[in-house]
């Protein structure tokens, strides 16, 4: 096949994740594909499979992408799911991560930096702040305690692993660079030539080609000479002689080309860029074309091949510079897709000028999410929330914390880097020269803070008109809550940020400014915020907003509208493996918003039921508030799985336990609360009664949910699973095993099932796959009806509850229409109508023929939502 070619046509149905990781290889994937053809998806939409840390649970650590992972059944396990899928019709979207690897031992190119560090032909790869590069020693901060104690207890010492020297920490090991073996070999071989002249040149900053080349000879030397103590049988008498003695040891460590320190320094320490805040995730520098050729070598070769459509790119906003890099990855896919694992924040648009085709759709899942809320009640919810756990409501208070404490903590040694860089800037112009350092890092951590957006994307010379007003409009923001800082510090930062040219030095502070943004703004909100104020769950979800509850219908209109002129192509997802819930528990969770009065009522209930099993211990509100509702909106779930969860939320939090600093009498009490709840017989008959007349009324909303994303403008998107009722929580727990046997079993049943046989069918999760097969099988017969030229337009109800229909007409032949808020509406509709465009109508799912003005009932006797199609003469 040519460069670029496509496996078979262009059309894309659908898309359908999978999470390959060892106990899902490659092999497993590809005995899912019949089913997954049938159900009618035109792409496997593949999460990452080259060759990633071992135990790797997402493929997101990339430790050699170079080959397929051999985890995952690598190269022959790769060329038979290619031809399966060939076979059976179906195309490849493949997740990829440009961003970052895994800084770890199985990584030959970080190996190659450590053992050899400003020498190391791999050195540009990764993202190290510091001179040309190179921050003189990698700080690691890996030790499970402080060096000085590791060293100490005889947890940190030297080991040889098939022959050659390697620093080691339990499971972690470095490699021990060549100017340091002289120290082990001993006395006899310390001041040899060949160690003597590589201590020498392991002290250069910046060494040149002349040094490279005295560098490789010295080390061959230095090989050699190790070798030969091999061979005697020396070394293990060497390497025991050296681990006895702390100020030897720790003399060996000292000519290494990193430093290792403990794990709670890392905000402090840490210089290269993580991913976010983890410390075994090196930022990479893709923008270098050798470093971009080398990370996407074996992805071109698929491409080439004509093995994949689509890329999926893993956070492009820790890009340095996304769209040259979008430009270079279009060259490399000029036919296929592209799509961008980009955050929106509230109507935040995507850039125009990027090459690609959309979005992974999180800005769909957040509006679409907020159809089933209803913000008329709102204020009721704030208050309940209020009032039961005393915690603050006033978000984007509640934001600026969260943000500043992460910056504070997590990325401290970033803002000093920033705040470093800012003032050298400052100091280069007599106008701004005595500018106050602190008030100079202060503004900046303002600044950061302020941020409404994950980040801009300003460039050396090109700076868009939505990025200077966001620019423009922050910093005001951060100036005007600021009167302790003088106002020229502010202007400073305008100034450099907005100006038409940036230097290479104010380009480096902006772009590593607009790199650190969105980590800050991921771990302060997404990973932070979203476990502290928890109101209504389900509102808090990636890429929403829990502030935002509900949305009406002409927004949501007005959304789809600008997806169908602008990003036709755009993935539409309602879960995916990074959700904080999965579609069906938020569902159920924003039932709660049409009830507040009933919820009100029960929580007392409950909270009195459970007040002995906090065990005279001061109860945690806040933690059983997000009890009670996980509860609701993944019940039945088992008790290992709350308290897996309630754990990780608390840690989260941040508020009396975290990852950093457990606090285990906090986390048993929590445990004890969890296990007198499950062991109270009163409460869990009261919640499943309480929960019994909101089951149906959250799958109608699912149904619905299901129905706007198969039809609105762009390509549906499916997460493993979740074609059935599917109650997972946050990452590992939306991880499970998927049933795929037992999805094609009732795959195989809609085939003949009609809309009035599914009543029976409800709790297996049939109608939700009826749905689904029915309606992708639809837009692979007719694509044209569902494709970008076929327009986007609301249709309007009349009467009573016009605003609990919900309709819209895609092109000539196609109109769906679902309902609103069924749970308050209770199937009485009254005097609401809607009128049909001319012409005969079928509804797709009863086969009822409709036209002129109908009903509700009549659109949804036999099943809950409705789809039309126009009956040609």
């Amino acid at each position: 096949m040519t460069e670029g070619a496509s496996l078979v046509s262009n059309a894309w149905t659908g898309t359908y994740r999978l999470q390959l990781h060892a106990g899902f290889p490659l092999s497993a994937a590809t005995r899912t594909l019949p089913y997954l053809a049938a159900l009618g998806v035109s792409h496997i939409y593949l999460s990452p499979c080259l060759q990633a840390q071992a135990g790797s649970a997402h493929g997101y650590d990339v430790t050699d992408p170079t080959h397929i992972s051999d985890a995952l059944g690598g190269e022959s396990a790769w060329v038979e799911f290619v031809a399966q899928a060939r076979a059976h019709t179906l195309r490849i979207l493949l997740d990829i991560v440009p961003n970052h690897m895994s800084a770890s031992a199985a990584n030959p190119w970080w190996e190659d930096v450590l053992f050899k560090g400003p020498y190391s032909e791999h050195l540009h790869y990764f993202d190290f702040r510091g001179a040309a590069g190179w921050p003189g020693r990698v700080r690691l901060s890996l030790l499970s305690r402080p060096y000085g104690e590791s060293l100490e207890s005889g947890e940190l010492k030297i080991e040889l692993i098939d022959g050659w020297p390697r620093a080691q920490h339990y499971d972690l090991t470095w490699p021990l660079a060549p100017p340091s073996w002289g120290l082990i070999l001993g006395n006899s071989h310390r001041d040899t030539e060949p160690f003597s002249a590589l201590e020498a040149l392991r002290t250069l900053p910046a060494p040149t080609p002349d040094d490279r080349a005295a560098y490789i000879e010295h080390t061959a030397h230095a090989r050699r000479i190790w070798s030969q103590a091999r061979e005697a049988d020396q070394l293990q008498s060497c390497v025991r002689r050296v681990n006895s003695d702390q100020d030897a040891l720790h003399a060996v460590l000292q000519r290494q080309y990193y430093s290792l320190h403990s794990w709670k320094l890392a905000g402090e320490l840490t210089n290269y860029r993580r991913f976010f805040d983890i410390t075994t995730l090196i930022g990479t520098r893709t923008g270098q074309p050798d470093v971009f050729a080398a990370m996407h070598g074996r992805v071109k070769r698929m491409i080439s091949a004509g093995e994949i459509d689509g890329l999926r790119v893993d956070h492009p906003d820790g890009l340095r510079d996304p769209l040259k890099y979008f430009q270079r990855l279009r060259r490399l896919l000029p036919r296929g897709r592209i799509y961008a694992e980009k955050i929106l924040e509230g109507d935040e648009r995507l850039h125009a000028d990027w090459p690609i085709d959309g979005t992974v759709g999180y800005e769909f899942l957040a509006k679409v999410n907020r159809m089933w809320m209803d913000d008329q009640r709102g204020h009721a919810l704030t208050g309940i929330y209020s009032d039961f756990t005393g915690h603050p409501v006033d978000v984007g208070a509640l934001i600026r914390e969260k943000k500043r404490a992460i910056l504070d903590s997590t990325f401290r040694v970033d803002l000093d880097r920033l705040a470093t860089s800012a003032q050298e800037l400052a100091r280069s112009h007599w106008r701004t020269s005595d500018l106050s350092p602190r008030q100079l890092r202060e503004a900046i951590a303002r600044l950061t803070v302020a941020l409404p957006v994950y980040r801009t994307y300003r460039t050396a010379d090109t700076l868009h008109a939505d990025c200077k007003r966001i620019l423009k409009d922050t910093i005001q923001s951060a100036r005007l809550a600021s009167p302790d800082i003088d106002a020229a510090v502010f202007s400073f930062l305008l100034t450099l940020l907005i100006k038409g040219h940036l230097s290479a030095a104010e380009a480096a502070f902006v772009d590593a400014w607009q790199q650190v943004a969105p980590a800050v703004m991921a771990k302060g909100v997404e990973d932070t915020m979203f476990y502290c104020f928890d109101r209504l769950l389900s509102a808090n979800e990636v890429g929403a907003q829990p502030s935002a509850l509900g949305i009406s219908s002409d927004a949501f209109h007005e959304f789809c509208h600008y997806l169908s002129e602008h990003w036709p192509n755009t993935l539409l997802t309602t879960s995916t493996h990074d959700n904080k819930r999965s579609e069906d528990v938020r569902t159920r969770i924003s039932l709660l918003s049409e009830i507040p009065e009933r919820w009100s009522a029960v929580l007392q209930q409950w909270s009195k039921m459970n007040a002995a099993a906090w065990q005279n211990q001061p109860p945690d509100r806040h933690a059983e508030y997000l009890l009670y509702q996980t509860l609701l909106g993944a019940w039945p779930i088992d008790r290992e799985r709350s308290w897996n969860y309630m754990l990780k939320a608390c840690r989260e939090a941040k508020i009396a336990t975290s990852w950093h600093e457990p606090n285990v009498g906090y986390e048993a009490s929590i445990r004890a609360f969890i296990d007198g709840v499950y062991e109270s017989k009163e409460f869990i008959g009261s919640l499943e009664n309480f929960l019994r007349p909101l089951l149906q009324a959250g799958r109608i909303n699912s149904l619905a949910q299901t129905l706007i994303k198969l039809t609105a403008p762009g390509v549906p998107d499916f997460y493993q699973g979740t074609e059935l009722w599917d109650l997972s929580l946050v990452d590992p727990d939306n991880r499970r095993d998927v049933d795929f046997a037992l999805r094609a079993q009732l795959l195989e049943r809609c085939r003949t099932l009609r809309s009035d046989e599914l009543a029976a069918e409800w709790d297996s999760g049939l109608p939700k796959l009826w749905l689904i097969a029915r309606t992708l099988t639809l837009r692979g017969e007719r694509p044209a009806d569902f494709a970008a030229q076929s327009g986007y337009q609301p249709l309007v109800a009349r009467g009573a509850h016009l605003g609990q229909l919900f309709a819209y007409q895609r092109g000539a032949n196609l109109i769906a229409v679902v309902p609103r808020f069924t749970l308050t509406l209770q199937g009485r509709w009254e005097d609401t109508r809607i009128g049909l465009p001319e012409g005969t109508w079928v509804n797709v799912y009863t086969e009822a023929t409709l036209s002129g003005e109908v009903t509700p009932e009549v659109l949804f006797g036999s099943f809950p939502v409705a789809l039309l199609l126009r009956q040609l003469p």
